[in-house]
């Protein structure tokens, strides 16, 4: 036996132990919420729980959540793909105090952050803008897209910052070597090499947006009792129309005295959480994988 792997062998037992702790707290947690769930079958029955997915109202909270989720989502990876990237590889007057401001935004409280836009949209300048074109932005469906928007931008871009920091320039400029163009280079060699951390960047960001609850309670507020005069014609089409977020959802059920179905929300909301959360680990388990097939082709390169 060599003497690096009689070093790595208590190392690897540490792991061992240090795993199966984790697992034995993760089990004996998840053994306490199924007994917690048992004690209290009078609160959570399966009835509500059958009565809210026949609901049109929870339906339509449904296909709200995810619409706006994956809007806030697409626009983060439109504007945060290239600022990450531009974060990683250049130097520039400023980056600390985005970097800086990006990571605030992350432990900011988000009714905190739905209180800033709810300032930002109801005063000069923003206002007066609104006002000339006849639209107010607070307390409508844009707004869900805006309060879900920071926190899930915040969280793409440090994530996708720490992939692309992760791929080393030097495969670009061997690429750039050969005659390729940059934006070729970026497509064809770092682009690949930072999928599955592109991927877990957009994972954690719809999966934050989902979850927003604070922001839009403040800036887009609920839409179950208004009036249909209320929503416009595309929202009407889309069934997103007297609808909220699940989030704001639960909330509201459970304020209204129908804890039971409010207990049944949060069940879907824990669905949508472990499920990310799955996609996530196997995410990021292939990159491991790949990065310790790229180290070894660095080694046996060198």
């Amino acid at each position: 036996m060599s003497g690096k792997q009689a070093e790595s062998r208590p190392h690897r037992r540490a792991a061992i132990l240090f795993t199966a702790i984790l697992w034995g707290i993760t089990l004996l947690a998840a053994t306490g919420a199924v007994l917690l769930f048992a004690s209290n079958v009078g609160l959570t029955n399966w009835e509500a729980i059958r009565s809210l997915l026949s609901d049109g109202w929870f339906r339509r909270s449904v296909w709200l959540s995810a619409a706006t989720a994956t809007t806030a989502t697409g626009i983060a990876i439109l504007v945060g793909l290239p600022a990450a990237y531009a974060l990683s590889r250049y130097g520039f007057p400023g980056k600390a105090v985005l970097e800086t401001l990006f990571a605030s935004v992350i432990v900011l409280p988000a009714s905190t952050l739905g209180l800033f836009l709810m300032v930002a949209f109801q005063y000069p300048p923003v206002l007066a803008v609104q006002e000339r074109l006849g639209f107010r932005v607070v307390h409508s469906l844009p707004a869900i897209v805006l309060a879900q928007l920071p926190l899930a931008f915040a969280l793409g871009v440090k994530a996708w910052q720490a992939t692309f920091d992760a791929v080393s320039p030097r495969y670009e400029h061997v690429a750039r070597s050969l005659g390729v163009s940059a934006w070729r280079a970026f497509r064809t060699v770092t682009l690949p090499l930072a999928r599955p951390g592109i991927a877990a960047g957009i994972i954690l960001a719809w999966t934050r947006a989902v979850a927003e609850f604070g922001a839009a309670l403040l800036f887009a507020g609920t839409f179950r009792m208004r009036a249909p005069g209320q929503f416009s014609s595309i929202s009407h089409l889309l069934g997103l129309n007297n609808a909220d977020l699940l989030s704001l959802g639960m909330w509201i059920e459970i304020e209204g005295g129908r804890t039971e179905r409010g207990v049944a929300i949060g069940f879907v909301l824990l669905l949508l959480s472990a499920l990310s959360v799955l996609a996530l680990m196997r995410v990021t388990g292939e990159n491991r994988v790949e990065e310790r097939a790229h180290g070894k082709w660095e080694k046996s390169s060198a």
